[in-house]
């Protein structure tokens, strides 16, 4: 019986360990369940092998696929989520000062004299299916990105992190996720024109609806902390053992560095910190957010830099298993 007959992943490229090369960097790259099936993942391989420019400067080291019922049992998306659940079961109570303050300045608004409900809260206030939220539009000046978590304002409600809902519902045990890791010194842009010619070829093979949005599609690592979340649940041995937080490329980086692994993953599982900029003023950001397009110099740089974190999440399973020394805080 097949791995994938048995609710296990199936390794179709192995992990070959962290790379030390100077300037590499791994970036993860992954279907979301609306596309799913071995007719894709062949597809993604044509494009990978006959786009010369990619084949030649984006080594493929691992791909695998991960059975819908594998990714419920484990809790993965609720855990990769974590932080946006939180708020979107919270809602106002999860803003912190700092967020409060660039709520104010984006939305000209009070946000004390606001009703800003978590998603959850939303869907039952506004008598809407979660699909219905999540397709709800609004002016572009009507959403606010503000650390990391997404403020919709519907009519006078403003709805934080509207997608989650939509996002827990549409998983289920008949989908699959395609995971892909691409080791390139080429950068994230040249991951883009992949992933944009990827989907073509499975517009183009009739295998995904044109009018379907490409980023609901297609997911990719934007940073070097974001390649080691992207990394937890999906990566694994062919043994499909978990791969440790030293065997991220990312994370070797780091650790080789005196990084301890208790930092990492905390700074994953509660991104939301203080930075000291070049001119000694503290800024709140997010940590994932804010080493976006950064190499991992870089990222490490601002990792030093931080001066404050905020705790959110107190636990955290999946970190905890590919981090071991990582404790129940």
């Amino acid at each position: 019986m097949t791995a994938d007959k048995l609710g296990l992943p199936t390794i179709i490229v192995p992990y070959p360990g962290p790379s030390s090369e100077w300037g590499v960097q791994d970036i993860f790259v992954y279907l979301r369940p609306e596309t799913n099936g071995v007719l894709v993942e062949s597809t993604m391989l044509k494009v990978i092998k006959s786009a010369e420019e990619y084949s030649s400067a984006m080594k493929l080291v691992y791909m695998a696929n991960f059975p819908g019922e594998f990714i419920l049992k484990n809790n993965i998306i609720e855990q990769y989520y974590a932080l946006k659940l939180h708020f979107a079961v919270m809602g106002r109570r999860a803003f912190t000062p700092s967020m409060i303050n660039r709520f104010n300045r984006y939305f000209h608004k009070d946000f004390q004299d606001c009703e800003v409900l978590g998603a959850f809260n939303a869907i039952h206030h506004l008598h809407m299916e979660p699909e219905e939220l999540f397709h709800t539009w609004v002016a572009e000046e009507d959403i606010a990105v503000i650390e990391g978590q997404t403020v919709k304002k519907i009519d006078d409600i403003f709805v934080v992190n509207y997608d989650i809902p939509a996002l827990l519902h549409k998983n289920n045990k008949e989908t699959d996720i395609a995971v892909m890791v691409f080791r390139t010194k080429l950068g994230y842009s040249h991951v883009r024109g992949l992933v944009r010619t990827m989907h073509r070829a499975l517009v183009d093979g009739g295998i995904i609806n044109p009018k379907f949005d490409p980023s609901r599609a297609f997911h990719y690592s934007k940073g070097p902390f974001e390649q080691i979340m992207d990394g937890i649940g999906y990566l694994f041995t062919q043994n499909r053992e978990k791969i440790g937080i030293e065997d991220f490329t990312f994370g070797n980086y780091l650790i080789n560095r005196g990084i301890d692994r208790d930092l990492i993953c905390g700074s994953l599982m509660n991104p939301v910190v203080g930075i000291e900029d070049d001119d000694g003023k503290i800024r709140e950001v997010n940590l994932l957010q804010h080493t976006s397009g950064m190499d991992y110099s870089e990222a490490y740089s601002a990792l030093k830099r931080v001066r404050y974190q905020t705790i959110f999440i107190h636990h955290g399973p999946l970190l905890q298993s590919i981090c071991p020394c990582f404790d129940d805080r």
